[in-house]
C-alpha cells in the first residue's frame, strides 16, 4: 500500500510503500481514503510541534481527519479527527469514529473545511458561554483561513454582528461576511461604530488581543468573553503574560480557550452531524489545491500551498 510518512521532524511527508492493512476487526471499517485536508495542524504534528505528536515515533502519519468510502456499500464517510492514520490508500477505522455523509457530499470540500469550520464551531457552540446568537462576535485574523470560516460559522450560529481584524488592509476588505472592519495597528482601539463587544475569537495571540480587551466595549450586564483558538504571531499565551495589572478586575472579562481538552471527544462527536451539514451549505472562503501522495513532499511547503487549503487525494 502506497502511503506517505514523515522520516524527519519538520520535512515534508515522503511518498513510501507500507505493508498492507490487515483485515478490519468486527468493531471496524476498512476504507477507501478520498480525501484528507492539511491544515496549520497537521503541519504542526509534522514538525512534532503540536501536543498529539509529542510521544510520536518515527515514520510518522501527522493526519487529522478526512473522508472515506465503504466500497461494499457506496457509503461515505467523514473520519473523526485523530481516528486513524489517513495518509495512506486505506484505513482501518473503528465505527464510532465514523459519520456518514449525504450521497453527492463532495469529500474535497469536507475534507477542506471541517478544520477551519470546527475551530471556530466548536468555540462558539460548547465555550462561548450561552453561545453567539444575537450578539457582536469580534475576529482576531480574520483574513486567516480559519478566520475567513469563523465569519461564515459566526453568522450560520446567530451572531447579531460578525467583525474581523486584521493588519492586511486589502485582504480584510475581501473578507466576505463582516458588518465591520478594523485594522490591527501598533496600539488598536475599537471605535464607537463598533459597539458592544460580546465574543472576542482570536487566531492570533500576542499583544493586539489585550489593546482589544482594554478598549472594547462592554455591554452592560454582560462578560466580554476572549476565546483563544489560535497563536498566528507564534506567541502562544502571550496574551495572558501581557495582561496589565488589574484589568481583569477592572472589567467584566472571561478569558478561555479552545481545544481539545476545554471540549470534550464526546462534545466532537455530538457536533459533527451539524458541522458537517452547515460545510455543505457554505461556499468555500478560500481556494483549494488538492496533490495525490506522491506530490505531497514537493507542494507541502510551495508558494501556492500557502496561499490556499491543500487537500491530499491518496487514489488520485
Amino acid at each position: 500500500m502506497k502511503a506517505a510518512r514523515v522520516s524527519s521532524w519538520g520535512s515534508p511527508p515522503e511518498y513510501m510503500s507500507v505493508p498492507d492493512l490487515p483485515p478490519p476487526s468486527p468493531t471496524e471499517l476498512q476504507l477507501k481514503v478520498l480525501a484528507v485536508g492539511v491544515p496549520r495542524v497537521v503541519q504542526a504534528r509534522a514538525a512534532q510541534k503540536h501536543s498529539s505528536a509529542s510521544n510520536a515515533q518515527l515514520p510518522f502519519d501527522p493526519s487529522i481527519d478526512g473522508v472515506g468510502l465503504d466500497e461494499a456499500s457506496g457509503e461515505l464517510y467523514f473520519i473523526n479527527p485523530l481516528a486513524a492514520p489517513l495518509f495512506a490508500e486505506r484505513a482501518n477505522v473503528d465505527r464510532s469514529q465514523l459519520m456518514k455523509l449525504e450521497p453527492g457530499t463532495d469529500p474535497i470540500t469536507v475534507a477542506a473545511l471541517a478544520n477551519p469550520v470546527s475551530s471556530s464551531w466548536m468555540a462558539l457552540r460548547c465555550r462561548a458561554l450561552g453561545g453567539c446568537k444575537g450578539r457582536t462576535v469580534l475576529i482576531v485574523g480574520a483574513t486567516s483561513v480559519s478566520g475567513r470560516a469563523a465569519a461564515i460559522v459566526a453568522r450560520m450560529l446567530g451572531a447579531k454582528r460578525v467583525i474581523g481584524v486584521s493588519r492586511n488592509e486589502n485582504t480584510l476588505a475581501a473578507v466576505e461576511g463582516l458588518d465591520d472592519r478594523v485594522l490591527l495597528q501598533d496600539g488598536p482601539t475599537l471605535s464607537k461604530s463598533v459597539g458592544p463587544v460580546h465574543i472576542l475569537l482570536d487566531y492570533v495571540g500576542g499583544a493586539a488581543a489585550v489593546d482589544l480587551l482594554r478598549t472594547a466595549e462592554v455591554q452592560p450586564g454582560e462578560n466580554l468573553q476572549y476565546i483563544s483558538v489560535g497563536s498566528l504571531s507564534g506567541q502562544k499565551n502571550s496574551m495572558l503574560r501581557l495582561l496589565p495589572e488589574g484589568l481583569i478586575d477592572m472589567r467584566p472579562i472571561c478569558i478561555m480557550g479552545s481545544g481539545m481538552g476545554s471540549f470534550s471527544k464526546q462534545d466532537l462527536l455530538r457536533e459533527m452531524p451539524e458541522l458537517v451539514r452547515a460545510i455543505m451549505k457554505m461556499k468555500s472562503p478560500f481556494d483549494i489545491r488538492t496533490a495525490s501522495l506522491a506530490e505531497v513532499r514537493s507542494v507541502w511547503d510551495s508558494d501556492e500551498v500557502k496561499s490556499k487549503r491543500l487537500v491530499v487525494v491518496p487514489n488520485s
